[in-house]
């Protein structure tokens, strides 16, 4: 017999409890008299009562301590191994992040990987265990899909098995399991099972299940003792003293149980640039640089294929700020905001608002700045065609210009930022702001930053062209004096200018991410690099190119080509996809998903192999050991309230009968 709650044990002081009661219980002894002149005598506490006496062997007694050690050993939840059968109908649950392309042994020696191992255990377990069931197959991964619903033929199981394919984005592990448990809440006679490799990436806390739910784990000991090593950081850099050669710097980890010695590679371009060998210790990172490397286009590093995980083998970096951005400042002159722009690594040139006029004149049609930065202009001082022009065509950054609007004070209160580029790092502590100028009829931005509820920054876009409002003058707010604004116009011109770079730089793959698409772009498709195929189109709204872009879903190197209506390139940018790193770790060492609980990831109670969380939480096996006895968990906490009920009529039988001493 196996418990789940040992802290239920307290619950069995009441013993003592009891017995101590029928020490000190008032017992009053028969005594026969021979006339009721004798009474007086009798009611006397001292002579007829006896506090403190000998434990006798009581009926009554025995049957109240039955009753306690019931009640504690059904607080204690036990539970015995069963061999139920699966349940009516069962939620499949396939767990296909990218920590399931990692490769596990077979009892042959062979190898495969977790996703496929999990894909042969829903099949046998559906031939046998699971014959009789109606199948739900819920794939997990960007997000909950529905497979099959409710599919009695298992030959479209397997066929549907076999079409599913690794996730390397991020797992929408919670949304899966929430789910599974909307579709069985309704369903007494339904069951949950996971096949996963218990490595989830995020909490699932806040869930509740109304049916069983088994967490079949696919990982094995023998795998962990290959280990995982993977990239965690790769970055390159120009050395501007080395006559124009780049520096790249790599931080490697492995998350086996043994030292790895690791053969690092870096490719410039398509050339192979260098190749270094690092000492890594269990569990830590070891760095490696490489110094005076070719320029190029692009960077990779690899690692091999001597690990369990490949899809962590990879990374790629490209070079920030090889052509500096040329920004257009127009406003009245702001130093902190000129020495800002140039330290990130920006040629400004200022621009008067009176010259405005005379200024878009002497352009030509083509050409132009990078990005327009407008800085507290008055209404009305670019309002001509060809300004407008201009400004659909470029990035613009607006300072408390460009829309029409009212003035309010700041409200008092902590700042809410938003998950943005131009919002990475900063946190605008103890900043302040005299007044915020609210606009009216902004249709392209959403707020990044407020303060109370009143926005004060807004990025978006417009007309595929990137836009962000900063809503208050810099000479209302101590911000230009804060340790942070050099950062902030960093990320500003870095995510305003990322258009006109020859890179998108890096993302994880399958998410969506803005890109600044060119006006005369028509089309765009995503080709793989490294391959040389095209494997997805650029999304569209209303017939025209999206700001808003669905990445590639496998890592690698890709180029993202625009087209225009006559199918001429007009631009080409390189990205770089690599697999969700949180998938890089070891698998967690248990998962609780309780009936009518908060399911929690990482807890202590967990099944291996073939087990199920009846109860209030699952049952319990050493992580990584998968256990022989073939069956269920079965709760017996029911059986034993029904034997309370009965020991409570047997103790009023008791006590209605009555004893004496």
């Amino acid at each position: 017999m196996h418990f789940d709650s040992l802290s239920g044990l307290w619950f069995g002081l009441s013993l003592p409890a009891i017995v101590l009661l029928y020490l000190f219980k008032r017992k009053y002894v028969d005594m026969l008299i021979s006339s009721h002149m004798l009474w007086n005598r009798v009611l006397k506490d001292m002579e007829a009562n006896r506090p403190w006496q000998k434990l006798r062997s009581r009926l009554l007694m025995l049957v109240q301590l039955l009753v306690a050690a019931l009640l504690v050993l059904a607080i204690m939840q036990p539970w015995v191994w069963s061999h139920r059968s699966a349940k009516a109908r069962v939620v499949v649950v396939l767990d296909r992040s990218a920590s399931m392309t990692a490769v596990t042994a077979m009892a042959d020696g062979a190898t495969e990987s977790r996703l496929d191992r999990a894909k042969r255990e829903i099949a046998d377990w559906a031939g046998s265990d699971g014959k009789n069931s109606a199948i739900t197959l819920l794939a997990m991964g960007e997000q909950a899909d529905v497979l099959l619903s409710q599919e009695t033929d298992r030959s479209r199981l397997r066929e549907a098995l076999n079409q599913v394919e690794p996730a390397y984005g991020k797992t929408a592990y919670k949304e899966a399991m929430s789910l599974a448990a909307a579709l069985t809440r309704s369903d007494p006679d339904s069951e949950i099972r996971l096949f996963t490799d218990g490595q989830f990436a995020e909490p699932v806390t806040g869930l509740s299940f109304a049916v069983p739910v088994t967490v079949h784990r696919v990982d094995d000991t023998s795998a962990e003792s290959n280990g995982n090593v993977s990239i965690a950081q790769f970055g390159v850099k120009s050395v501007q003293s080395t006559d124009g050669f780049v520096a790249a710097v790599a931080s490697v980890q492995n998350w086996g149980t043994a030292p790895r010695q690791v053969e690092v590679s870096l490719y410039a371009g398509n050339e192979l640039a260098d190749v270094k060998t690092v000492h890594v210790e269990s569990g830590k990172q070891a760095a490696v640089v490489f110094e005076q490397v070719q320029p190029a286009d692009g960077y990779k590093l690899d690692i091999g294929s001597g690990d369990s995980l490949l899809a962590d083998n990879v990374s790629y970096a490209f070079l920030e700020g090889v052509r500096p951005r040329n920004v257009l400042l127009i406003g009245n002159g702001n130093l902190f905001l000129e020495k800002a722009l140039t330290i990130s690594g920006a040629e400004v040139t200022l621009l008067a608002p009176d010259n405005a006029a005379a200024w878009i004149h002497s352009q030509k049609t083509d050409g132009g700045p990078d990005l327009i930065v407008i800085d507290s202009v008055s209404e009305g001082t670019l309002d001509t065609d060809e300004w407008s022009g201009m400004l659909a065509a470029r990035p613009v950054w607006y300072i408390r210009s460009g829309y029409d609007g009212k003035e309010i004070p700041t409200p008092a209160g902590a700042y809410t930022i938003e998950d943005h580029p131009v919002t990475r790092y900063l946190k605008f502590q103890e900043t302040h702001v005299a007044s915020v100028w609210q606009p009216i009829g902004l249709g392209w931005g959403k707020p990044v930053v407020s303060a109370n509820g009143v926005p004060l920054l807004y990025a978006g876009t417009e007309n595929g062209q990137p836009r962000l409002l900063l809503a208050f003058s810099l000479q209302q707010s101590d911000l230009p004096l804060r340790a942070e604004f050099p950062v902030f116009v960093q990320n500003a011109l870095g995510w305003l200018t990322a258009a006109h770079g020859e890179s998108l730089g890096r993302a994880v793959a399958g998410e969506r991410i803005e890109i600044a698409m060119s006006p005369a772009a028509a089309s765009a498709v995503w080709v793989n690099a490294e391959q040389e195929q095209q494997v997805l189109a650029a999304d569209k709204t209303s017939g025209t190119l999206s700001s808003n872009q669905t990445i590639p879903s496998a890592p690698g190197l890709y180029r993202l080509e625009e087209k225009d209506d006559s199918g001429q390139t007009v631009q080409v940018r390189s990205l770089g996809i690599t697999a969700d790193a949180r998938e890089s770790g070891n698998p967690r060492p248990g998962l609780n998903f309780g009936l009518g609980a908060d399911a929690g990831a990482g807890g202590e109670a967990e099944a291996s192999g073939t087990a199920e969380a009846t109860g209030q939480s699952a049952a319990s096996a050493p992580a990584g050991q998968e256990d022989e006895r073939q069956g269920a968990p079965l709760a017996l906490w029911r059986w034993i309230v029904v034997l309370v009920l009965a020991a409570v009529v047997w103790e009023w039988g008791v006590y209605r009968r009555g004893t004496s001493v």
